[in-house]
């Protein structure tokens, strides 16, 4: 697969799960419900799961993949200001 045609398949694939974030599906039917190769999509997955986007359960004989929820950490400032009187 020509480099160029990666990113756009890495975004079908992170739409896929993040459309529907209780998915869990193999590369087969990834490779089946995209329209594309498994061959294609599997560097593709181990790249989300590097990145924290993917997760996979079971073993690497049978891997299943699922979104994993992005962490958001967010830094409140909770200071009140008091006037004095």
């Amino acid at each position: 697969m020509v480099s160029k045609e990666l990113i756009p398949l890495q975004m079908e694939c992170t739409m896929l799960f993040q459309s529907n974030p209780y998915m869990i599906e193999t590369v087969e039917g990834l490779s089946m419900k995209l329209g594309r190769k498994a061959d294609d999509i599997l560097p593709i997955i181990e790249q989300l799961e590097k990145q924290g986007i993917l997760e996979m359960l079971g073993d690497e004989i049978s891997p299943l993949y699922r979104y994993k929820e992005p962490k958001i950490i967010q830094d409140i400032d909770f200071v009140e200001e008091v006037d004095s009187i």
